[in-house]
């Protein structure tokens, strides 16, 4: 088990423990997020954050204080200020992924990995996991990449199968049966 997943069940089971409803458990997700967010567009609060130039106790005194700002309270905001404690707050985003992967596989859903040419807005993305839900018969959820060597559509992966539906991968196959298909040469 990665020190990632360790991290993200802790934070789960703690959750559980205290009795926190699914909402809230959601509501750890999106702020995880909103935090990852502000870590990655802020250049100065990743040094801080991560840098080995930074005492643990300064760290953990800059997340208090970003996540009281934020409005995270409670359980996640005290998460976070161990994270910082134990340097371990630059595995924020692995451990955001497997907390996600934890909350949705306890509630016998799915991740899958969607990679598409151009970012997808959230209208489509329900979609995509309605359809891929009723597929597999399980709550959908996809982490999200862009990718521009695609050309054009996506890449869906779930449970280890890629479904590629890319126009690159389309070109490819048309590419094969142009160059290797030799049944109506003769």
């Amino acid at each position: 088990m990665s020190v990632a997943t360790s991290y993200a069940k802790a934070l789960f089971e703690t959750a559980k423990e205290s009795n926190a409803s699914a909402e809230q458990l959601n509501q750890y997700q999106v702020q995880l997020t909103q935090l990852l967010a502000l870590f990655q567009t802020s250049r100065e609060l990743r040094i801080a954050l991560t840098g080995a130039g930074t005492l643990s106790s300064e760290k953990e005194n800059v997340i208090k204080a970003l996540t009281k700002k934020v409005g995270v309270t409670g359980l996640l905001a005290n998460f976070l200020a161990v994270l910082a404690r134990k340097q371990r707050l630059s595995f924020l985003a692995e451990i955001r992924d497997a907390y996600e992967q934890i909350r949705l596989e306890s509630e016998g859903g799915l991740v899958g990995e969607l990679v598409s040419a151009d970012p997808l807005d959230a209208a489509d993305l329900e979609s995509i996991g309605k359809a891929f839900g009723q597929k597999f018969g399980k709550k959908m959820a996809f982490r999200t990449s862009t990718d521009a060597a695609l050309l054009a559509g996506m890449k869906i992966t779930v449970d280890g199968v890629t479904y590629d539906g890319s126009l690159r991968s389309q070109l490819q196959q048309l590419r094969d049966q142009l160059v290797y298909d030799t049944s109506s040469s003769h």
